[in-house]
């Protein structure tokens, strides 16, 4: 009879061990949704955010700034406030983004800027200024490439143009404006 005893207090000290695993395993789980728990705490948090890229010969190709910047590891996501995106090109001239907030891709290929992003092309070798309106941009630094899947307006000296959807491919300097297109041309003569 002691025997048998002396097994059910390690039977149930292992039950107990077994729920309590259990339990904390569904504690730490993702979300269904894809969202790690963790996304609430980010990794590392910067202020006042700088980064150049640069090409194999050491010229500058693109400078990232944000106001804050916030890595989640679990995501792999980085967030920014107030980014600024900037494209340095001395052939082509400077082409410059800005929002009130963006997420970068894990791997760094996609910046998606969000809410009242402007997109200036400075003034360059017989071209004027022009600006870009939109509600939401995504940008392909490695491509080279600029896409707004909503709204757009664009404004240089002599054109105002509003659009559904842009795609603007910067190594081929092409605009594509798809949907309800809307133009507006201003004669720069008097």
């Amino acid at each position: 009879m002691i025997g048998r005893g002396s097994l059910w207090l390690p039977m149930a000290i292992l039950l107990v061990l077994a729920v309590l695993s259990f339990w904390i395993e569904r504690s730490v789980q993702v979300a269904p949704s894809g969202t790690p728990a963790a996304r609430t705490d980010p990794e590392g948090i910067m202020e006042n955010f700088e980064a150049l890229r640069t090409d194999p010969a050491g010229r500058p190709q693109y400078r990232l700034s944000a106001k804050r910047l916030k890595h989640y590891t679990g995501s792999k996501l980085t967030e920014l406030e107030a980014p600024r995106f900037v494209h340095l090109d001395p052939e082509a001239g400077e082409v410059s983004a800005v929002a009130r907030q963006a997420t970068v891709s894990p791997d760094g290929n996609e910046v998606d800027l969000r809410d009242d992003v402007n997109v200036v092309r400075a003034a360059h070798a017989g071209q004027s200024a022009m600006s870009l309106r939109t509600a939401r941009l995504l940008v392909f630094p490695e491509r080279d490439l600029l896409r707004a899947p909503g709204a757009v307006e664009i404004r240089d000296a002599t054109l105002t143009l509003r659009a559904n959807t842009m795609e603007y491919n910067a190594r081929q300097r092409v605009i594509k404006l798809t949907g309800r297109v809307q133009a507006r041309y201003i004669s720069g003569r008097n």
